[in-house]
């Protein structure tokens, strides 16, 4: 059975919606706010951040922990397997600008395997940076689902350098 990469999710639907932050700086916080206030009901909160990023604002969401935009992910993915979530509900990420389209495809390649939708945003088109990373965690990603490894492993050199960066 060939499973595809992205599943397309639709954009409406009431009930418990859930906004993620991505390791919350100020400016992803204040995304936050405003995926929540365009949302007709208040959503759920939810940071994913390193031990050593930015500290949230009170009072404090639920904390995750991930080293990288595709751990993040995937300790999302692995939260949501065991809570009560509403198939009517959406995710919604909150990043940056140029991280929001590669957030948004890693989401929707990790939790849409679950059935679980997430929410569309206006996608400011990424750096070429960003585009290069999105091909690469996009592997990693679909790596994820077929082993449940993300491959950091292969680079070893940057696994080390990003788990001490952020006090994993």
């Amino acid at each position: 059975m060939i499973v595809p990469l992205v599943t397309p999710v639709p954009t409406s639907g009431a009930g418990s919606d859930l906004v993620v932050v991505l390791d919350g700086g100020s400016g992803r916080f204040a995304a936050a706010d405003r995926i929540g206030q365009a949302l007709s009901q208040p959503p759920r909160r939810l940071l994913i951040r390193c031990p050593r990023g930015t500290l949230p604002p009170q009072p404090t969401p639920e904390l995750l922990q991930g080293f990288d935009t595709a751990t993040q992910i995937t300790a999302l993915a692995h939260w949501l397997r065991h809570q009560p979530f509403p198939r009517s509900a959406m995710v919604w990420i909150a990043t940056d600008p140029d991280h929001t389209a590669r957030a948004l495809i890693l989401a929707r390649i990790a939790l849409g395997s679950q059935g679980i939708r997430v929410g569309t945003a206006d996608w400011p088109t990424p750096s070429s940076a960003e585009r290069r990373k999105l091909l690469r965690d996009a592997l990693r990603l679909t790596l994820w689902r077929a082993t449940g490894s993300t491959g950091a492993w292969l680079v070893p050199d940057a696994l080390a350098r990003k788990r001490a960066d952020c006090g994993v």
